[in-house]
């Protein structure tokens, strides 16, 4: 008798996505999928005095790109919306989709918010965040 080892993981994506289309009769959660459609592979390097942030977003203009510090958190967000004249083409395939993409990273609390340099740069976004300089306060015990 032959068993087959990958039999389960078929099972668990079938149910994993019956799951996703009960979910998906609910508005808020249509909203919360449209954010996480696409991915943004990030990373972050702790450079000494800087911390920095690299995300591959491709295809959007640096005016659709916002950047916001939120509860010592950085948020990157970027949303690319459809075309009203491309409805009009008669696709053959359409694979490039409109979106949003939204990432939240929590960074440590000895940053300095007010020296933050961004540049977009063929699909890279290249965050450097400073550190504060962080000085040795001796307390003197009486």
């Amino acid at each position: 008798m032959f068993v087959d080892p990958f039999e389960e993981f078929r099972r668990m994506q079938e149910r994993f996505n019956r799951l996703l289309e009960d979910f998906s009769r609910f508005p808020e959660f249509k909203e919360y999928l449209k954010e996480y459609r696409m991915g943004m592979p990030v990373d972050v390097i702790d450079e000494g005095d800087n911390i920095k942030v690299i995300a591959d977003i491709p295809g959007f203009n640096k005016e659709d790109i916002e950047i916001y510090f939120e509860n010592g958190d950085i948020v990157i967000k970027a949303e690319r919306k459809e075309e009203v004249e491309e409805k009009k083409r008669d696709y053959i395939r359409k694979e490039r989709r409109m979106g949003r993409f939204y990432r939240r990273i929590s960074l440590p609390a000895d940053i300095n918010k007010d020296e933050v340099k961004a540049k977009y740069n063929n699909g890279v976004l290249e965050i450097t965040i400073p550190r504060t300089k962080k000085e040795r306060k001796v307390v003197p015990v009486e």
